[in-house]
């Protein structure tokens, strides 16, 4: 005996141009996308020594020494300077001097931030010659 069912229509969405569709949106999102590129301090940094390079000795007179606590305030050869005179006395260190090296350390616990203030207030007194180290 031969049974006859009736098919029924479930209806819905056809779901075979899914994959075409979310492939298109993924190439549109990543073409249109723009990425943020992180840029990192603006230093020129001398080219590597190799092992016989000759050192050069610097006399104490020649250097001008900054350092950073972990608060953030800032210490030039010892005296404590506000960062806003910060560049007008860098200034007229190296004015007296054009030999001046600034020696910048700060605290291995300050703030990154600190640093570079600091750095930046630096070049912008004309500093060129700045060497930079944690403590």
């Amino acid at each position: 005996m031969k049974v006859n069912r009736k098919r029924r229509n479930l209806g819905g969405i056809p779901t075979t141009s899914t994959s075409d569709i979310s492939f298109l949106m993924l190439v549109f999102f990543l073409a249109t996308t723009t990425f943020d590129i992180k840029k990192g301090l603006g230093l020129v940094l001398p080219p590597a020594a190799d092992a016989e390079s000759i050192t050069a000795k610097i006399l104490p007179e020649n250097i001008t020494k900054v350092w950073i606590n972990i608060n953030g305030d800032v210490a030039v050869n010892e005296e404590i300077v506000p960062l806003d005179k910060l560049e007008r006395r860098i200034r007229s260190v190296v004015k007296d001097n054009p030999d001046m090296v600034i020696s910048l350390k700060t605290d291995r616990k300050s703030k990154y931030d600190y640093m570079v203030r600091v750095l930046d207030l630096l070049q912008a007194a004309g500093a060129e010659k700045i060497s930079l180290s944690t403590n």
